[in-house]
């Protein structure tokens, strides 16, 4: 029941954000692009409330493990929200779309302030206040191995599911159904990519620095997390989009994302035994030291 009471403060921080932003953008005369559509504003506004509630969800489990300060925990979810969500969503609404003309400065206020609020609501009532573990021992050169790894291979995993989708989903980029839609050269999709990829590791790995259980769980809650932030969470609110497109690149976010989860526990996370054993040598160290 306390988890259920959380979780709804979360979900009102989200809506607190959205309302506070939809003011400020109005005052500081922005603007948002929306797309026109036959879809009543009644049903729009419900999507776009459960959409919050979906990415509150997605980031529980995630949340939920971390350790460290309140603070720490705070920035650690805001940045990713603000990374994974908003400055990925742009990104990529960039390349695909015209929906962000002119409308840039006002979506990332928007995506900021629920960045803000919602890292702020799961950072300050989930986790724990335990000094996080950290990541193991290894050189530098070890670790600059592993991220030009994770690096290069996310525009693989991306491209690998996105072929798999294309028969489905290209026609409605190609075809004038949706006129803001478009298929960028293959190009400029592999540059975006590798700069997504940038990105996805720096809002990812605080993340990992601080979780406490084990690599599965932190497979199954860093996975959700991605798929709600990069697509499920935006897809459940665009009302505007086909229920085939919206569908399928739901299926195929949510595969690429626990690919690349996968992939970033693999390379950096410590097993179990390691983590056990580093938290009790460094609980130990005071003992020793006397």
């Amino acid at each position: 029941m306390k988890d259920l009471l959380k979780l709804l403060g979360c979900w009102a921080a989200f809506l607190v954000a959205t309302v506070a932003g939809g003011v400020l953008i109005h005052l500081l005369n922005l603007r948002l692009n929306i797309p026109g559509e036959n879809t009543p504003q009644t049903i729009r506004n419900v999507a776009f409330v459960l959409g919050g509630g979906v990415l509150v969800l997605g980031l529980w489990p995630l949340a939920r493990g971390l350790a460290g300060s309140i603070g720490a925990r705070i920035a650690v979810v805001g940045v990713f929200v603000f990374l994974a969500l908003g400055v990925n969503t742009i990104l990529d609404s960039v390349i695909y779309t015209t929906m962000l003309d002119g409308a840039i400065p006002a979506n990332v206020l928007m995506y900021g302030l629920q960045a803000l609020l919602v890292g702020c609501a799961l950072g300050f009532w989930f986790g724990r206040t335990e000094q996080a573990v950290g990541f193991p021992r290894r050189n530098w050169m070890v670790w600059t191995g592993r991220a030009v790894i994770a690096w290069l291979v996310w525009p693989v995993i991306y491209l690998f599911f996105g072929m798999c989708v294309a028969p489905i989903v290209v026609p409605y980029y190609q075809n004038g159904s949706v006129t803001w839609l478009h298929v960028p050269p293959m190009s400029t999709i592999v540059m975006m990519q590798l700069v997504r990829s940038a990105i996805f590791l720096v809002a990812t790995l605080p993340l990992i620095a601080l979780w406490t259980g084990s690599r599965r769980a932190l497979w199954l809650g860093l996975g959700l997390a991605h798929a709600v932030t990069v697509g499920i969470y935006g897809l459940a609110a665009a009302t505007f989009l086909p229920a085939v497109m919206r569908v399928t690149h739901g299926v195929e976010i949510t595969c690429d994302s626990f690919a690349y989860a996968g992939l970033l526990v693999l390379l950096f996370s410590a097993p179990a035994a390691a983590k056990a054993a580093a938290a009790t040598s460094r609980h130990d160290a005071p003992l020793h030291a006397l």
